[in-house]
């Protein structure tokens, strides 16, 4: 089950097209016969503001800033299905989307993507787990052909 919250004003979202993109990128990350398939997942997708995005930084992860996504892992165990919540602030997706010259579309992709990895045990802390998400994070916009 994919759920979708939009909480801010900055971006037109559509949420039917947001829970597609969703399930297409499970599809890439989780392959069939693996233990956790794409119709055990329960995840929600918040679209928030930078303001807010950065009260929850802090709230949960104790840092004093905004960030572009964040991702909680809401499994019982690391082995069961996929279950938590990505929080991604479209006031990021619209500046990064001018920063690089892309359009806002792949950079929303992309951030999805990012939430997702995160849930799946990806990080992106140290410059060899930086370089595994970005390979990672490419093959899947390469499959979505964004």
């Amino acid at each position: 089950m994919i759920t979708v919250r939009n909480l801010q004003k900055t971006l037109s979202l559509n949420p039917v097209s947001v829970k597609n993109t969703i399930r297409n990128i499970l599809k890439a990350c989780l392959p069939a016969g693996k233990a956790c398939r794409v119709s055990d997942a329960e995840l929600t997708i918040a679209f928030v503001s930078r303001q807010k995005i950065a009260a929850l930084n802090k709230q949960f992860l104790g840092r004093a800033y905004a960030t572009d996504v964040l991702a909680f892992d809401l499994r019982n165990h690391p082995r069961g299905a996929l279950k938590g919540d990505v929080i991604i602030s479209t006031d990021a997706v619209i500046k990064q989307s001018k920063v690089f010259g892309q359009p806002v579309s792949r950079e929303l992709t992309l951030y999805m993507i990012h939430g997702i990895l995160h849930l799946l045990g990806y990080d992106d802390h140290r410059p060899k787990d930086i370089a595994r998400m970005r390979k990672e994070e490419q093959r899947i916009l390469k499959i979505l052909r964004k």
